[in-house]
Parts: structure tokens; sequence; C-alpha cells
């Protein structure tokens, strides 16, 4: 059996009439029949159930690799919630997107995510003997120190630092995350959240939405490079130390304030 490619099967597939299912109504907003919710369950069935128990490895660009595994914590991780998944006219169906990679289908955490979750915890957590404005734009803004620029009052004050574009080669390149490594044989699983709005008596209407699945293995690759800064060399192993101490304190992707998107060391059973 051919992999399916589940990217095309959630955002594109899943409106349309296949294998005897038709959601062509969720586009159109005409609910046929008592049947609906029937299709709606056998759709959601049908992405889960996708053969992946061989997940297609990404190759790198060249030998460059540098990279570290994380398992995924219960009650596992969330990402793509903002992109549009518009099945609210049915009960039951999957009503937030999810981030898969468009060519080979799988779920991912963009590389601008990633990067935007390190970038805003790199001052909080590093402590180092290099100043930390100047590594921080070395990382994140490709740009290196230069004194000469640096702009000063009449007092000699400094006010404002200097800096060059570094060359897009030696910048740090922060890749998609990548499952390496299913939990017994599945990477999807069903979830839903009740928002209550304004009113906290009123009855929430559940959302129902897709997650990776704890227990799944995330690999977060990077291409990094050495930064010298006033004679001081930070080094790309400091980097990887450093980020992967970042996201397995804070984690990432979506709700990680209410627990989704942590790591653990071992993971055996589901909760």
């Amino acid at each position: 059996m051919s992999r399916k490619n589940i990217s095309k099967l959630f955002f594109k597939d899943y409106f349309e009439e296949r294998n005897g299912f038709n959601f062509s109504h969720v586009i159109s907003g005409n609910i046929p029949d008592k049947d609906t919710q029937k299709e709606v369950l056998n759709r959601n069935r049908a992405i889960k159930e996708v053969e992946l128990k061989e997940i297609p490895a990404l190759p790198f660009l060249d030998k460059e690799k540098d990279c570290f595994s994380l398992i995924i914590a219960y009650p596992g991780l969330v990402t793509g919630t903002g992109l549009v998944h518009d099945s609210k006219k049915l009960e039951g169906g999957y009503n937030l997107g999810m981030h898969f990679d468009y060519t080979w289908g799988m779920p991912i955490v963009y590389g601008s995510s990633v990067k935007g979750v390190l970038r805003s915890y790199f001052k909080e957590f590093y402590n180092g003997n290099i100043d930390k404005d100047d590594l921080f734009e070395d990382i994140f803004n490709g740009r290196v120190r230069n004194k000469e620029k640096d702009k000063k009052n009449n007092k000699g004050e400094l006010e404002k630092r200097g800096y060059d574009n570094k060359s897009i080669y030696q910048r740090d390149i922060f890749f998609d995350a990548v499952i390496i490594k299913d939990y017994k044989g599945h990477i999807l699983e069903d979830d839903s959240i009740t928002p209550h709005g304004d009113n906290p008596l009123k009855n929430p209407i559940p959302i129902t939405m897709l997650k990776i699945a704890p227990g799944c293995t995330l690999e977060f690759r990077f291409r990094l490079k050495d930064s010298h800064i006033n004679g001081v060399t930070y080094g790309k192993e400091e980097k990887l130390k450093l980020f992967k101490t970042i996201l397995e304190t804070v984690g990432v992707g979506a709700k990680t304030n209410v627990g989704y998107g942590q790591f653990v060391n071992k993971f055996s059973t589901i909760s």
C-alpha cells in the first residue's frame, strides 16, 4: 500500500466525495442527512489510520547535521491551530488546522516557530561571558557587531550599537522539526478544547482538533556556525546545548501553558 499524504487528505480530500463519503456539504453549508456524523467519524478515522510505521526521512542538504531529539510528553503537541480548516458545520469534524509539510505530508513544527521560541527565551537562559545582545543579534538576526558603526551622544555615551549583516552562508539556519519515531505505530490523535468565552456558566461547545501523539520522537534540526564576537567564540556545540535546554524547559507549539508541547526523557505509557 502506498503511503498517503496526510496534508492532502486533511486539507483537500476531507471535503470531497471520496470512498463513499461526501464532505462537499461542509463547504456549501448544507447538511444532507442523519448519516453525516457517521461520515465525519469515518473520515476522521481514515486520517488517523494512514500507514505510518515507516516514517520517511528527510535528508540534509549536506553532511552538516546539528540536531537533537526529544520525546513528546502527554497530552501531546499541537501546532498549526491558526490554519483554516472550516468543518464547523459538522459536529465532530476537525475544526482547527495543523502544520503538515506540503510535499511529504508529515506533521511538522515550522522552523520559524522553533526559532521564535528560542529567540524569546535566549536572553533569559544564556549566562556566558559574551555580551548577550551582540550574541542575540548574531544568532537570530544574522548581524555581527561593528563598533566603528556605534552611535554615541555628545558625552561619548553609547546610544545605538552598530552591526554588519553576515553572509547568508555564515548565518545560523533553523529547519523544521520532524517526527523520526512514532509511538506504537501512530503519530496522530484526537483532542478537543472547550472554550467558555466571556460567560463561565455557558455550556461550551467542544472544538475537535488533531495533535501529534505523546510518545512520538521529534527531531530539531539546525545548521549552526561558531559565533566570533569581540575576540571570543561561542561554538555551535554550545548553541545546540542551550537550544535543547530552552525547548526542554518551555516546550514548543500551541497551548504550552496548559501542558501541550512539553517533553520527557522516557515515555512508556499514555496517561
